[in-house]
């Protein structure tokens, strides 16, 4: 319990802080009583959000935080994510400008059942971000259902890069 009541005071000064660091680069002013009328309103408003930004799985219970990610990792997989953007992109341009109209869109199930639904969130946002795929749908078992515009993209959806390192940034395991 004591284990719990850490780890929620490190998430509420977390978000604190980080609302304060905004607050001081959005104003750029360092007059004490704008700094203080700074430091309680970001922690006014950590106290009103807080609760809003915890997850609960429906099947465990356990709730998750919604910054609760290692930001080094993400930075990582936020690289990943705009080179994968940027190859998808020549890869539509590609069909797209092609002479001849035959596209063949696939419909694609996968299975990749997170504990944390904050996961789900990640992947069905980074598929529809990725271009000529959208995410239609997630089951509460975990199966995505994925519109692909032609067979390579269903092929790199089915890959299983994209869920590996999803999973990793999340501290799940990955059975892809």
């Amino acid at each position: 319990m004591r284990k719990k009541f850490q780890q929620i005071q490190a998430h509420f000064f977390g978000l604190a802080l980080g609302l304060f660091v905004i607050w001081i680069l959005l104003s750029g002013q360092f007059e004490m009583n704008f700094l203080l009328f700074g430091v309680a309103s970001s922690l006014a408003i950590a106290y009103i959000c807080y609760p809003l930004l915890n997850v609960t799985n429906e099947k465990t219970g356990k709730e998750y935080f919604v910054f609760g990610v290692n930001y080094l990792k993400l930075l990582i997989y936020f690289f990943w994510l705009v080179k994968e953007i940027i190859k998808a992109s020549l890869d539509v341009t590609k069909e797209i400008l092609k002479p001849h109209m035959d596209y063949e869109p696939r419909i694609a199930y996968f299975s990749m059942p997170f504990e944390n639904p904050i996961a789900d969130v990640f992947l069905s946002h980074s598929i529809i971000l990725t271009p000529g795929t959208i995410t239609i749908d997630i089951s509460k078992d975990g199966v995505y259902e994925v519109h692909a515009l032609h067979e390579s993209l269903a092929e790199g959806v089915f890959s299983g890069e994209m869920q590996i390192k999803i999973a990793k940034l999340f501290n799940e395991t990955c059975e892809f």
